[in-house]
């Protein structure tokens, strides 16, 4: 009875003392490893640092095998070690493909002639092209914007589907890039992006006066292979400013400002592989500013014949390499060739 007593009461103030001396065990081993990875931080800082583009970052829990590890390590070695070895051998076949990817970006680039797609009702209107989809606004003002697959079913006006706009749109010269609008409403640029019905906008202060002659626009939207860019005047000011946007954050880039270009005497303008392009009222499309180079340029003149007035906007497509123009009611798709 007395042996049965003693476990009884006894037992547990042996747990008790057992558990306590795990937890000084557990203890003693954490600070032991932390103790560890404190050394090995301070070995690997005394380590040179160096500025090696060959780097590759991946997520701290990305479940990859090391076999597909090794495979892209290496294949990324080796094509870094192909092109440094050909920088040394053939340095005039690198410059021949930096002078090509130049090239295509070039103010000397043929811009077709404009091909007829179809007429709206109204001749003050607009016409985004967006891969092989067509977005029409009847109006410079309003909620409401068509969609048409193709050229086809533009041309008969068979919509595909009617959008309706969080925020009405101020003017023409706005842009549907990758499914979603870029445009003016008041003093701010709206992203809206037609599938998810999500949007997002910047504040820009614009002058209450259009942007172009025979136009309503305060400020002209355009996207190309470099990201968004928006052409405006600032609030009491003449001088055109032209901001690029990064697309994922609304947020601005880079800033110019072109005293030199007078956008009042100009009917529209285009924005191609960071190169602004005038679009006088006659039809005459002029490179006139190389944003890579912060340069004026006078490059090649193109005459876009057969353009009704006004024309409402003339917007570059960098999805379908192609331009896309709207001119008193008549819809124009103009290619551009390398």
């Amino acid at each position: 009875m007395k042996l049965a007593e003693t476990l009884k009461f006894g037992a547990p103030w042996v747990c008790l003392l057992f558990s306590i001396g795990w937890i000084f065990y557990q203890n003693i081993q954490i600070n032991e490893l932390q103790i560890n990875r404190h050394k090995r931080e301070l070995n690997s800082n005394r380590l040179p640092k160096t500025d090696d583009d060959s780097t590759i970052f991946m997520p701290i829990y990305a479940q990859v095998s090391k076999k597909h590890i090794r495979k892209v390590c290496m294949e990324h070695f080796h094509s870094l070690k192909h092109y440094r070895e050909l920088e040394k051998k053939e340095p005039s076949r690198v410059s021949a493909v930096v002078k090509e990817l130049k090239r295509k970006c070039s103010a000397e680039v043929s811009l077709g002639k404009p091909v007829f797609i179809g007429e709206r009702k109204n001749s003050e209107g607009c016409a985004y092209l967006d891969g092989g989809h067509w977005h029409v606004c009847e109006m410079s003002h309003g909620y409401t914007m068509l969609s048409f697959k193709g050229n086809r079913r533009l041309n008969s006006s068979e919509t595909r589907a009617v959008q309706f706009l969080p925020y009405p749109f101020d003017g023409t010269d706005n842009m549907v890039y990758n499914n979603t609008m870029y445009y003016s409403e008041n003093d701010r640029l709206i992203s809206y992006n037609l599938k998810t019905e999500k949007s997002n906008y910047i504040p820009l202060r614009t002058s209450l006066k259009p942007l172009y002659a025979n136009s309503t626009s305060r400020l002209d939207v355009q996207a190309e292979e470099h990201g968004i860019w928006v052409l405006y005047r600032r609030q009491d000011e003449t001088v055109l400013t032209v901001s690029r946007i990064n697309f994922h954050t609304m947020q601005i880039v880079s800033n110019w400002t072109l005293p030199s270009i007078d956008t009042s005497t100009m009917c529209n303008a285009f924005v191609r592989c960071a190169i602004l392009y005038s679009v006088e009222c006659d039809g005459t499309v002029t490179p006139v500013y190389d944003f890579y180079s912060h340069t004026y340029i006078q490059g090649r003149t193109t005459e876009w014949e057969g353009l009704s007035q006004p024309i409402c906007n003339v917007q570059y497509d960098p999805n379908s390499k192609s331009i896309a123009v709207y001119a008193n009611a008549k819809i124009y798709k103009v290619p551009v060739q390398q």
